[in-house]
C-alpha cells in the first residue's frame, strides 16, 4: 500500500510540472542599425511578449550567422560600442526542461569609411589639337560612386555628371579641365572625394628672336647672343659654318656665348613649351671679315746683304722690329738685318680689324777673311791713327780684347768699328808691342796676334 502511494505522489508531481512549463520560444529582437567603423554604440533588445522561457545567454556572429560566440548576459537587452566589423546578435531562451530556442537576430552593419580613390587619366597636353576623346578610370576607392564632377579652370564651381560607373568617357578637350568622383560607403558614412584628374594645356612653342647679326674681326671677338620673345624653355642652340649643316650646342639658357671666331658662323635657338612640338628661331649671322695678311716667305741671307720684304694685306701696314728696315709702314720695306730676325707684319683694315703674320730672315755670318793691321801710329797726323781691321763693319757682332805684354787688358769693345787710338782710361799707351783677340758672335773662330803702337812714326 505504501508503494502505491509513492508512485501516485510522483505522478502528481510530474503532472504538475508538465502542465506548468510550455515549449521554449526564442522571440524577436530589435535594434538593427548601420554605422561607420568605430563610430557606433547602442542596444539590441529581446522584445517583451515575444519569447517564452528565461534568457540564458546572448550570442554574436561576425560572419552573418554561420558561427556564433557566447555572450554571458541574461537580461533582455545587450549593449555594444566601437564595433569594427558587421556583427549580428541573438538571445537564447529556455523554458523549463524544454530545449532552448534562439531569437531572431539583429545585425549592426559596419561600413569602412568612404575612400575617394585615384583617377587614372589626365596629363599635360599641347593646346593644339587637344587631348582627343578618352576614358578616366577610378581606382583604389571604397564605397559606391554617387556621381562624377568636372570643372573648367577658373570656374567658381563643379558641375555634376550623373554617372555611377568607375569609368568616365570624356570628349576632346582643349582647355584646362579637372575631374573628380564622389564616393560614399554605406548610407551613414560621409562621402569622400577622389584626387583630381587634371588636363593642363600648354601654349604652342614660340622660338623668339635672337639679337643680333653682326660683323666681327677674325680671332679677336667675343660676346653673347640673346634670345627674347620665346614661349617655352630653350631646348638647345644650333651653329653652322655654311648655313646648311647644323651642329647642336648643349645650352638651355637664353644667352649663347661666342669667342675668337675665325670664320663666319650662323646660330639658331630651339625652344619647347611643355609637351608642345619644338620651334626653331630664324638664324643670325656673325660675319667674320677676312683679311688675308702675308709677311712673305722665310729667307736666308749673308751678313751685309739687303733683301726686300714682300708683305701683302688690305689696310695699313706696320712692321716690327724697326732694326734693319728702311720703313715700317710700307708692305715692301728693304731689310738689312745684322742678325737673324723675325719681322712681324700687322695690318689694320678699315673696320679696325687687326691681322698679323711674320717672316723669318736668317742671317748667315761670312767666314772672317779681313786683314788685321799689326802696326798703327796714333800721332794725330791723320794717317794710320787708329787700329784698322778690314771689313769689320760686316761683322757688327764682333768683340775685341787688347792686352799688354804683362797680360793686362788695356782695351775691349763689342762691335768694334776701327776707332781705337791706342789709349787706356783716356791716356795714351806707351809705344810697344800688344796682343789682341778678335771674337765673333755665333762663330767659334777666333783671330789673334800682335800689334805695335809707334807714335814717333
Amino acid at each position: 500500500m505504501k508503494s502505491f502511494s509513492f508512485f501516485l505522489l510522483a505522478f502528481i508531481v510530474w503532472f504538475s510540472v508538465f502542465n506548468a512549463n510550455a515549449q521554449s520560444v526564442g522571440g524577436t529582437t530589435s535594434g538593427a542599425a548601420i554605422y561607420c567603423a568605430n563610430d557606433n554604440s547602442g542596444f539590441v533588445n529581446l522584445d517583451a511578449g515575444t519569447y517564452t522561457g528565461s534568457i540564458i545567454r546572448w550570442e554574436f556572429s561576425e560572419d552573418g550567422g554561420n558561427t556564433w560566440n557566447t555572450i554571458f548576459n541574461i537580461i533582455s537587452s545587450h549593449s555594444y560600442d566601437g564595433l569594427l566589423v558587421s556583427t549580428c546578435f541573438r538571445a537564447i531562451v529556455k523554458d523549463g526542461t524544454f530545449p532552448e530556442a534562439a531569437s531572431t537576430m539583429s545585425c549592426i552593419d559596419i561600413y569602412p569609411p568612404s575612400e575617394g580613390g585615384t583617377i587614372t587619366g589626365g596629363g599635360i597636353f599641347c593646346i593644339v589639337p587637344g587631348t582627343g576623346a578618352g576614358t578616366l578610370t577610378l581606382t583604389g576607392y571604397s564605397g559606391s560612386i554617387l556621381f562624377w564632377q568636372d570643372s573648367i579652370a577658373g570656374a567658381p564651381s563643379w558641375t555634376t555628371i550623373a554617372d555611377t560607373n568607375f569609368t568616365l568617357n570624356h570628349a576632346n578637350l582643349t582647355q584646362n579641365t579637372f575631374y573628380r568622383a564622389v564616393v560614399r560607403n554605406g548610407s551613414t558614412c560621409p562621402s569622400d572625394t577622389s584626387a583630381f584628374a587634371s588636363f593642363t594645356f600648354d601654349s604652342l612653342s614660340v622660338a623668339g628672336t635672337i639679337a643680333s647679326s653682326d660683323t666681327l674681326c677674325p680671332g679677336i671677338n667675343g660676346g653673347n647672343l640673346s634670345l627674347t620673345g620665346n614661349v617655352g624653355g630653350v631646348f638647345n642652340w644650333l651653329s653652322s659654318t655654311d648655313n646648311i649643316n647644323w651642329l647642336p650646342i648643349s645650352n638651355t639658357t637664353a644667352l649663347q656665348p661666342y669667342d675668337s671666331l675665325l670664320q663666319t658662323t650662323w646660330y639658331k635657338a630651339v625652344t619647347q613649351n611643355g609637351n608642345c612640338p619644338t620651334d626653331t628661331s630664324t638664324s643670325v649671322e656673325l660675319t667674320i671679315i677676312p683679311n688675308l695678311v702675308s709677311a712673305g716667305n722665310d729667307t736666308t741671307i749673308f751678313l751685309g746683304q739687303t733683301i726686300q720684304l714682300n708683305g701683302t694685306g688690305n689696310g695699313t701696314a706696320l712692321w716690327s722690329p724697326i732694326a734693319g728696315l728702311d720703313s715700317i709702314t710700307v708692305f715692301n720695306p728693304t731689310a738689312t738685318p745684322t742678325a737673324t730676325t723675325t719681322y712681324l707684319l700687322t695690318v689694320t683694315d678699315n673696320n679696325s680689324c687687326i691681322s698679323k703674320d711674320s717672316v723669318l730672315i736668317t742671317v748667315d755670318l761670312l767666314e772672317f777673311e779681313g786683314l788685321i793691321t799689326n802696326l798703327f801710329t796714333p800721332n794725330g797726323d791723320g794717317i794710320n791713327d787708329t787700329w784698322h781691321i778690314k771689313d769689320i763693319e760686316k761683322y757688327p757682332e764682333n768683340e775685341v780684347f787688347v792686352y799688354n805684354i804683362y797680360g793686362k787688358l788695356v782695351y775691349t769693345k763689342k762691335g768694334y768699328t776701327n776707332d781705337w787710338q791706342g789709349t787706356y782710361n783716356g791716356a795714351d799707351l806707351p809705344d810697344g808691342t800688344y796682343y789682341y783677340v778678335l771674337r765673333f758672335e755665333d762663330n767659334d773662330k777666333i783671330a789673334k796676334g800682335s800689334l805695335d803702337i809707334l807714335r814717333s812714326k
